[in-house]
């Protein structure tokens, strides 16, 4: 008992250097259920998204080299294919990293020798309402750019002096509510319209703090992305190189293509990793602002209290 580690409080208010602390301690204690059980998940998904996305890349360098090797109609169901993966993937570790949070704050030992079965109707959920929440904003966001394309385009063109610091200023105002996804995944019984609600109230009352703790994650991620990025890269490099000189056959043989799938199989899960980091970051910065605001932790010791 005394080699246990302490479990870390979810819902408290901390510093910038305690939400980063408390993200890495919380990866560092639990990187192997982690690790295992994202690569059970999000690997079947990362199988068809680097087909789909090689087809893509690949056949898009090959048309700018002359050599037409799929239709345009290709291009755009392998691109459809690589989105749909995109968004089912990181429904599937979102709803994955939050369900297993919930289950680390109700057992004693945290996630230490937790089964699948201990997390799956929380990850069902999770996934479930992440899906229907991100295909929500999509079409949200689908509708506000053609608002914008034809109020710049249709009306005048000086109307682009207007739209864009429009843009820019919804954009700033969008940034606190990226914590409608924990908040939307973590409280049970809230409706979408409530989680939007709750999500600004949240952000906006720790907005500077947010910002520069998700900024720094971003760094953190993009770094761990481009390491496992850079073997595929090379090859997309040199396959644009060779796609304009007159013998492409080292791009085309069996073996380059299977090291680019190899490749690309390595850099889809490695920037699924990386965003873990923002995932369970983002979550801390929820608890942080949830305790600053509604004393959660207050209110549960309290309603412990009166019931002894």
């Amino acid at each position: 008992m005394e080699n246990q580690r302490q479990r870390i409080e979810l819902y408290r208010q901390r510093t910038f250097s305690e939400k980063l602390n408390a993200t890495f301690d919380f990866i560092r204690e639990n990187w192997k259920p982690l690790l295992k059980y994202s690569f059970y998940l999000i690997m079947p998904i990362c199988l068809v998204q680097t087909f789909a996305m090689n087809s893509v890349m690949f056949g898009i360098i090959d048309s700018t080299g002359g050599r037409l090797v799929g239709s345009s109609a290709d291009l755009a169901v392998n691109g459809g294919i690589f989105v749909i993966c995109c968004m089912i993937g990181m429904s599937l570790l979102s709803g994955l990293i939050y369900a297993m949070m919930q289950t680390y704050s109700t057992r004693t030992d945290g996630l230490q020798n937790a089964v699948f079965s201990d997390f799956k109707e929380h990850l069902v959920r999770n996934a479930l309402r992440y899906l229907g929440l991100n295909l929500l904003i999509i079409m949200f966001a689908a509708l506000l750019a053609a608002m914008t394309v034809s109020f710049a385009t249709l009306i005048s063109p000086v109307t682009l002096s207007i739209t864009v610091p429009i843009i820019l200023l919804f954009t700033f105002l969008m940034i606190p509510l990226v914590l409608i996804f924990p908040t939307y995944l973590f409280e049970r019984y809230i409706t979408v319209l409530g989680a939007i609600k709750k999500a600004w109230k949240l952000g906006i009352s720790s907005f500077w703090g947010m910002l520069g703790f998700l900024i720094v994650l971003y760094f953190i991620a993009s770094v761990i992305q481009s390491v496992t990025m850079v073997p595929w890269y090379i090859l997309l490099v040199i396959s644009s190189i060779f796609s304009n000189s007159s013998d492409p056959g080292i791009t085309q043989s069996i073996f380059y293509k299977f090291g680019a799938y190899v490749f690309g199989l390595i850099q889809s899960y490695g920037n699924y990793v990386s965003m873990m980091i923002g995932v369970i970051g983002l979550a801390f910065q929820y608890f942080h602002a949830r305790e600053k605001i509604e004393g959660v932790t207050i209110e549960s010791n309290i309603n412990n209290f009166s019931q002894l």
